[in-house]
């Protein structure tokens, strides 16, 4: 079964872009905790097993982290990609509909094509059927072929986001320690301290937004809208076919309550003064590959006091595209970012300083870093 005129017409890309946008944004902001969480073990004046183990435990996690990451922006990327695809096709589509137009047919909503004119002869009421039906047949391979491009972007999503359902941070177990026996005598002793580092159980996130934390309001809030992100990616099908219509229900059925946490989310954080982002804008005309990832085109470099190397980044994903970072003398990393849908290009910056250092945006010149 075909999409109707009014559908394609319709096909709409947008959740794609959202979706990209989220996982990008996701994937950034668990490299960039488990990051410091490393980074703060290797500080940490702690020496002997416990120490080792912490020290081997968030380099353990930290590599599992990247690797979701790496997935997430896999599929990210695979979204931005998959929109433009299905513009593409979109287009090819409305662009048959208007050659038949110019032609002198109509195209219903069936997509079938009706000649608009009065022919004066057989031969040419003949010629004008014949190519009506060369022109309808062409529009619907061309709508044949949109249905296939969007299966196929949903496909290769699905497989790229596949190996994230079973990635999971793998404790092994941990024996309880013996008590070191004391002699019954009334001398002094000196025992062994037990120096295992012991904490309290993390509060668990409450169900209901207005017992959340400014902490966990914003966790939840970043949490919602991947989810919602993912949702647009599996429900956002502009065209659905019959055998498709009971997934597809059900999959709808999610979206009110998505929509009531976003909502019950956002006015918790508005309670507890923390700014939410605004919508995504629409998305920008490509600036164009640049030299190399993290890497200016010539002619741009930051503002930086001293001299400048280029070097490794210090994120264990971007090291394994292939990426690099400019250095300064005082440690300080420089990456360019070329800009995106959503963001003008600008310098991303992390001084180094500290094992909590964060991660700053640097406009170039009197261009704002966010759209």
């Amino acid at each position: 079964m075909l999409p109707t005129l009014s559908h394609i017409h319709a096909w709409d890309t947008e959740h794609l872009i959202e979706a990209a946008y989220y996982w990008t944004k996701v994937a950034d902001q668990w490299e960039d905790v488990f990051l410091e969480m490393r980074n703060r073990s290797h500080f940490i004046a702690w020496e002997g097993a416990g120490g080792d183990g912490l020290r081997q435990r968030t380099g353990a996690d930290l590599q599992i982290v990247s690797g979701i990451a790496e997935h997430l922006r896999q599929a990210s990327g695979l979204a931005r990609e998959g929109a433009g695809t299905i513009g593409a096709a979109q287009r090819r589509v409305i662009y048959a509909v208007q050659d038949a137009h110019n032609a002198g047919f109509n195209v219903e909503e069936d997509l079938s094509v009706t000649d608009t004119r009065t022919s004066r002869t057989a031969a040419e009421q003949a010629a004008r059927q014949a190519q009506a039906q060369a022109l309808a047949g062409d529009i619907r391979q061309r709508a044949t072929q949109l249905i296939g491009v969007e299966h196929e972007v949903a496909a290769k999503i699905a497989t790229a986001t596949a190996p994230l359902n079973t990635v999971g941070f793998h404790e092994p177990p941990i024996a309880p320690s013996l008590p070191t026996p004391v002699p019954h005598n009334e001398k002094p002793q000196i025992h062994a301290v037990d120096r295992s580092w012991k904490q309290d159980p993390p509060s668990p996130m409450p169900g209901d937004p207005k017992d959340m934390t400014a902490a966990q309001a914003r966790a939840a809030w970043d949490a919602v809208n991947a989810d919602i992100a993912r949702y647009n990616a599996r429900c956002g099908r502009t065209f659905v076919l019959p055998n498709e219509q009971a997934a597809y229900d059900a999959c709808i059925a999610d979206k009110g309550s998505l929509l009531e946490r976003q909502a019950a989310i956002r006015a918790r954080l508005g309670e507890l003064g923390v700014p939410v982002e605004g919508e995504p804008p629409p998305a920008p005309d490509p600036a164009g590959p640049q030299p190399n990832e993290g890497l200016p085109p010539p002619g741009v470099s930051p503002p930086a006091e001293s001299n400048l190397t280029v070097g490794p980044p210090s994120r264990p994903s971007q090291q394994a595209r292939g990426g690099e970072s400019l250095w300064d003398e005082n440690g300080g990393e420089w990456r360019y970012f070329p800009g995106d849908n959503y963001r003008y290009p600008h310098w991303d910056y992390n001084p180094h300083d500290s094992p909590t250092a964060r991660w700053q945006n640097i406009p170039i010149g009197d261009l704002p870093t966010h759209k």
